[in-house]
């Protein structure tokens, strides 16, 4: 189940199944992951690209990962790989995605 069993309302193995077929069906949909120095994976990623922007559907870590630091690293990522589009969240990850844009506009002097 990895990475996506510690999001809340994927706990079952059929959940996760129907989610990854979600993803796999459309090329806009990805899933991306996230290493750490070690190598390691530490989290994950769900996005969908729209003309306009990209949504964030799924933000996920493991349990001693899940800190501001990799939250960042994942949307700068993203930030840089989507350059010409503006992130937006769901419910659940709207908070996470508003810590960075807060921090990111902090360090622009905004």
């Amino acid at each position: 189940m990895g990475l996506l069993s510690f999001i809340p309302g994927l706990k079952d193995i059929d959940r996760i199944n129907h989610e990854l077929e979600w993803y796999a069906t459309n090329d806009d949909r990805n899933l991306y992951l996230q290493k750490n120095e070690s190598g390691d994976f530490i989290g994950l990623v769900g996005v969908e690209k729209q003309d306009h922007y990209l949504m964030i559907h799924h933000l996920a870590f493991i349990p001693q990962q899940q800190t501001e630091a990799n939250e960042s690293d994942i949307f700068d990522s993203l930030a840089n790989y989507y350059p010409d589009l503006q992130m937006m969240g769901t419910i659940e990850t709207t908070p996470a995605l508003a810590r960075w844009e807060k921090a990111k506009n902090e360090k622009q002097g905004h």
